[in-house]
């Protein structure tokens, strides 16, 4: 039989199968709500609770499922499929490459974490105008270009929201973390000491950050690009009080890193460590830029944002190939690069389970 999960987010259309499953439990059951939230929402967002062997769907069952599909399948928005099998799970994820919308799927024991991905509305292009709390919390724009890569949830209960907050801080702060959160297209970021030597748990100020951006990298960093983390914290401002206040926000985090030198051992001075000199910055922007992460939530809404301020390629007083290369990804940067490697990093921190 096929039955409503209880309890589940007015916005998702939830069922749980459970022994035989027959024409007349999509006939009676399913097609009725899913035609109610297409009606009232536009699109579908779907979990599905296998509780029950494959082999109990009827052959008439699975039929009516795939016409239903194939009828409506510009509508499918999230699709979540709960199951304690993996080929179902892994058949899931595997789909969501080939049909339009999102399928995912999840173990039993994160039916929460399903229900929570389905209600969540993501939206990637928030709005670039800038608040003025923000704003005072950025470096001042004054030479090169800025970028601002965003991404927002929307839930539908309070209570998600914080834990998609508290979740989001915990891997910004948790940069070995971060390439898992990009995917396979991104750059790979590692935290690193002042001796060039990798580091475990939460990222402090004066850390740095190892990037490997794909293709080639800087000689001065020995193929890596470098930035070093300039500020982590959880603003207090008027109106960020816990109950939204004047600005309606009602949580405030960011990371602020900055191009920098590549760590060194302190092997060529002497074996100062960071006492040694800084050398050139080994980044294909100046290290007159950064690159503000700054996490907020609004009641029922998070969003993510990277403002980059004073972007400049890094080219005066470097020679050779880092020259040529840095004009080249530094001004790709000016205009998009950047943005390209923040993006999958955003949606990965605020929508991945």
């Amino acid at each position: 039989m096929i039955e409503i999960l209880p309890g589940i987010p007015p916005n998702v259309a939830g069922f749980k199968a459970t022994g035989d499953v027959t024409r007349d439990d999509y006939e009676k059951v399913v097609f009725p709500e899913i035609r109610r939230h297409i009606a009232a929402y536009g699109h579908l967002n779907f979990v599905f609770f296998v509780d029950t062997p494959l082999k109990n769907f009827s052959p008439g069952a699975w039929v009516r499922d795939i016409w239903m599909s194939l009828r409506d399948l510009g509508r499918w928005h999230k699709v979540a499929i709960v199951s304690e099998k993996g080929g179902i799970r892994g058949f899931t994820d595997t789909i969501s490459f080939l049909l339009p919308g999102e399928y995912k799927g999840f173990p039993v024991q994160q039916l929460e974490d399903a229900i929570r991905w389905a209600s969540t509305d993501e939206n990637e292009s928030p709005s670039k105008e800038v608040p003025d709390y923000i704003e005072a919390l950025l470096p001042k724009q004054v030479r090169g270009s800025s970028t601002q890569t965003a991404t927002e949830v929307e839930t539908n209960r309070e209570e998600d929201a914080v834990h998609i907050f508290d979740r989001a801080v915990e891997r910004l702060l948790d940069v070995n973390q971060w390439t898992d959160m990009c995917g396979y297209l991104a750059a790979g970021f590692c935290l690193m000491d002042d001796r060039g030597e990798e580091l475990q748990g939460h990222a402090t100020v004066g850390d740095f950050i190892r990037i490997d951006v794909p293709g080639p990298g800087p000689k001065e960093g020995k193929g890596y690009d470098w930035v070093k983390i300039e500020r982590v914290e959880r603003p207090v401002i008027e109106g960020v009080d816990g109950s939204g206040g004047a600005t309606g926000v009602d949580g405030l985090f960011l990371i602020q890193v900055r191009p920098s030198p590549a760590p060194s051992d302190g092997s060529d001075f002497g074996g100062f460590g960071s006492e040694a000199p800084s050398g050139p910055t080994a980044h294909f922007l100046e290290d007159s830029a950064t690159s503000t992460f700054v996490l907020e939530r609004k009641g029922k809404r998070v969003a993510m944002t990277v403002y980059g301020r004073n972007e400049v390629p890094n080219t005066a007083g470097v020679a050779g190939t880092d020259k040529v290369r840095n004009a080249i990804v530094g001004t790709l940067g000016a205009i998009g690069l950047s943005k390209v490697q923040w993006k999958s990093l955003v949606k990965g921190m605020l929508e991945k389970e």
